[in-house]
């Protein structure tokens, strides 16, 4: 099978020449799934020199097709041989043929711009929503030190308006959630952490009806608000890649405060960061996370994992020096920002583009994509062997500012 690549405005044909049966269909695939990887919703196939295609080869063409309506792009074939024409009739499957390839799509809402040094967005802004969001920083470290008091850590609901990061789990007891604390996150009425007993697996909890996630956040950022402003974000061609500091530098810049809350859905390269093995509830004098005890507490990425997924970001970015500091690191080596981000891996899907809404994007993620893993995102800039930083292709970038009084309702 011979594979070409042209592309006329916003649509890439891929020109096939050759048998389209169960040996080739997987090359087929692979070219198509790069294709969507690389941006492109407005995807065609010249099949004019495809002699044969089995079942196999439509299978993957329905799957496409399939694909790209749900992110409204198109998907189509453009020219066929008479044999192959026949067989997708014979199938049933008319709908595989492009009814108008060159038809320009409908230009959805388009927003104003944005650049930032590896990066281009497009902003749009919802009026009608609360300027800021106010957060509280819940707990403290020294509880990840020395274990936690449980008359102190107050059970929780995570409903539509939550937001959510640091160390907590799901349940609705301190005795369900004491052995499992780890890392978490909840926004738009999903929760999920990773827990840190015996089971290895995230697990998560989505609001339905009269239903709302419950749990207890041992220590981290709590609030409730809304998004104001959502930034569509893709790597120029030249970078690539955005990495994870300018990403949330451009959130507080978009924010024009001195902290900013940011919610991200995004196609991304890979996930830099670390995860508890254990929970620190219970209490014990001993140093945690000093060398070597670090290994038995923490596991790192030893190199950007979950490559090529889809991930969905929670984080909080400021300058040095806000009520925040307590629970937030710096991001990076030259960044002067300090952040706390966490991130649910899935596999691969790709996003529709323009003005999406926050609560269908995250829902329909959890509801039909198995949650990978749970992280804490850091940075590992060391020259020669570090795993760098988490770097992303493309996504969705909500931003609220912080409104800047900060309490503590645990103190």
């Amino acid at each position: 099978m011979d594979i070409s690549r042209h592309k006329t405005g916003n649509r890439l044909t891929l020109r096939l020449v050759g048998r389209l049966d169960a040996n080739w269909c997987n090359h087929v695939q692979d070219a198509l799934a790069a294709a969507v990887r690389d941006g492109e919703h407005h995807l065609f196939l010249d099949m004019a020199g495809v002699g044969y295609i089995s079942s196999a080869g439509l299978r993957v063409l329905l799957s496409f097709y399939k694909q790209l309506r749900a992110i409204n792009g198109r998907f189509g074939v453009v020219r066929s041989s008479p044999a192959t024409r026949s067989v997708i009739e014979l199938a049933g499957l008319d709908l595989l043929f492009a009814a108008d390839p060159e038809a320009t799509p409908a230009d959805g809402e388009t927003g104003s711009a944005h650049a930032s040094a590896s990066a281009r967005y497009e902003l749009f802004r919802q009026e009608t929503l609360p300027a800021a969001m106010r957060l509280a920083l819940v707990g403290d470290a020294g509880v990840l030190h020395h274990g936690a008091d449980p008359a102190r850590v107050l059970p929780a609901g995570f409903g539509a308006h939550a937001f959510a990061l640091g160390v907590g789990a799901l349940g609705t007891t301190w005795a369900d959630c004491a052995p499992r604390f780890g890392e978490f996150l909840a926004v738009a009425g999903v929760a999920a952490f990773q827990p840190s007993d015996d089971s290895s697996r995230p697990d998560f909890a989505v609001s339905q009806g009269a239903f709302v996630p419950e749990g207890r956040l041992l220590a981290g950022l709590s609030g409730e608000g809304a998004f104001p402003l959502l930034a569509r974000f893709e790597a120029t061609a030249g970078a690539r890649t955005v990495g994870l500091a300018e990403l949330a530098g451009a959130a507080l810049e978009l924010a024009a405060a001195p902290a900013a809350a940011f919610v991200a859905l995004a196609e991304t390269a890979g996930l830099v960061g670390a995860a508890l093995r254990r929970s620190p509830a219970p209490p014990d004098a001993g140093e945690r996370f000093a060398f070597p005890q670090i290994r038995d507490w923490l596991s790192f990425t030893s190199e950007r994992a979950f490559r090529d997924s889809t991930s969905l970001l929670v984080g909080v970015v400021a300058r040095p020096g806000t009520p925040l500091d307590p629970l937030l690191r710096p991001l990076g080596r030259d960044s002067g920002l300090h952040a706390h981000v966490h991130a649910a891996a899935f596999p691969y899907r790709p996003l529709r583009k323009g003005r999406i809404e926050q609560k269908a994007a995250v829902t329909e993620l959890f509801d039909g994509h198995a949650l990978q893993a749970v992280l804490h995102l850091l940075a590992d800039p060391r020259e020669f062997n570090g795993a760098g930083e988490s770097a992303f292709y493309r996504g969705a970038l909500w931003i609220a500012p912080v409104q800047s009084q900060i309490t503590n309702p645990e103190s």
